[in-house]
């Protein structure tokens, strides 16, 4: 059975968020600074639905209520699957006159007490991959009325409820924004712009389950939130598919782990890597050893290359050099080359310059003739 906390459960549409959970086959935690009131509305549900029923009494503007409640949210043997911040107090007086003490306390509990709820209950959800956060807002937080504090926190917490939804986009984790109306008491007039709280925690709760981001219970607010939030939700789509488009690349880029093959065929890329040798530093031989060369002066043979054909490799200074034979009649036969005098050596050279063919030089134009007529047509 999974168990869901709902803050302000003492009165109001807290009371009625636990009771139609309970209705739901959810056990339920409920927090509120009334501890008798909680107890008698905590008999009530009990009885009524036959959930099981935790009470928490905690006064979430002091700092050691709103811990309590942090480390029931945290508790890892009794998870809270869904969390409901619906704990709210307004100022009566305009914000001039208003005592700075009570806008303080609005701040602290509409604002401080609401966003370190959602995060100590996040990080649980989210690696459990499943959870949600309903976070009760109003209307006054598009036209805010009165002149306190009350409008603003509101407007906050539509603001951080969009913020957190996009930050767990693909988590199943789901933050909800409940744009609530006027709602009705046994008082208030009967009209469109006064909302049954029953109607109200039915609709959000659907449009929890649904996974959208917010919810405006009553076919007026829901057609005026329609309007105004017309640009956000332009955005907002606009945000995600970005955000698509850059986890498409970045998988793309995980999953290339090589590069694509050249098409054109080449003999040298199954060829083997020319064998080093490892080198030697001069403190490891001697004086007399000599110290071998790092690579081959001729590469390794290519695959495409027969061996028959490919020349050994030679090492400078490891063996002794090629023999150069000369043609018979100009040396000693012996292969080296014999003295001869610089007379010998003059007319050997002039009969080599003399057996060299020189080619017929090209005829050099010839400049046709004028007669003395047109040259004196060309002076002028």
């Amino acid at each position: 059975m999974p168990t869901a906390l709902v803050t302000g459960a003492s009165r109001g549409l807290g009371a009625v968020y636990a009771h139609e959970l309970a209705e739901r086959g959810w056990s339920v935690v409920l927090v509120a600074r009334d501890a008798a009131r909680l107890a008698d509305v905590a008999e009530r549900i009990g009885r009524a639905t036959g959930a099981i029923v935790e009470v928490l009494p905690a006064d979430l503007t002091e700092p050691a209520g709103l811990a309590a409640v942090e480390r029931r949210i945290t508790d890892r043997d009794l998870p809270i699957e869904l969390l409901v911040n619906n704990a709210g107090v307004e100022t009566d007086a305009v914000f001039a006159e208003a005592p700075v003490e009570a806008l303080t306390g609005e701040i602290d509990l509409n604002v401080t007490a609401l966003m370190r709820l959602t995060r100590a209950a996040v990080p649980a959800m989210t690696a459990r991959g499943r959870g949600g956060v309903l976070n009760i807002a109003s209307f006054a937080g598009y036209l805010a009325s009165g002149g306190n504090a009350y409008g603003a926190s509101k407007s906050w917490v539509l603001a951080f409820s969009d913020t957190v939804a996009a930050s767990l986009h693909g988590t199943g984790v789901t933050v909800t924004a409940v744009a609530a109306g006027r709602i009705r008491t046994d008082d208030d007039p009967q009209g469109p712009l006064w909302l049954d709280p029953r109607d109200v925690v039915r609709r959000s709760l659907d449009d929890l389950a649904r996974g959208r981001t917010l919810s405006a219970p009553g076919w007026v607010y829901r057609a005026l939130v329609g309007y105004l939030e017309a640009p956000r939700t332009a955005l907002r789509l606009a945000a995600r598919v970005a955000g698509r488009g850059r986890e498409r690349c970045e998988r793309l880029e995980r999953g290339s782990g090589h590069t694509r093959p050249s098409p054109v065929p080449t003999p040298f890329r199954d060829a083997p890597a020319p064998a080093r040798q490892p080198a030697v530093t001069v403190h490891e031989v001697g004086p007399a050893t000599p110290v071998p060369p790092v690579l081959p002066e001729e590469p390794a043979r290519p695959a495409h290359v027969a061996a028959a054909t490919f020349p050994a490799p030679r090492v400078s200074g490891t063996g002794p050099l090629p023999v150069v034979t000369r043609p018979a009649g100009t040396g000693t036969g012996t292969g080296a080359a014999p003295v001869r005098p610089a007379a010998a050596r003059a007319a050997a050279s002039a009969t080599a310059r003399a057996a060299v063919r020189r080619l017929p030089a090209a005829p050099r134009p010839v400049q046709p003739a004028r007669d003395a007529a047109t040259v004196r047509l060309a002076a002028g």
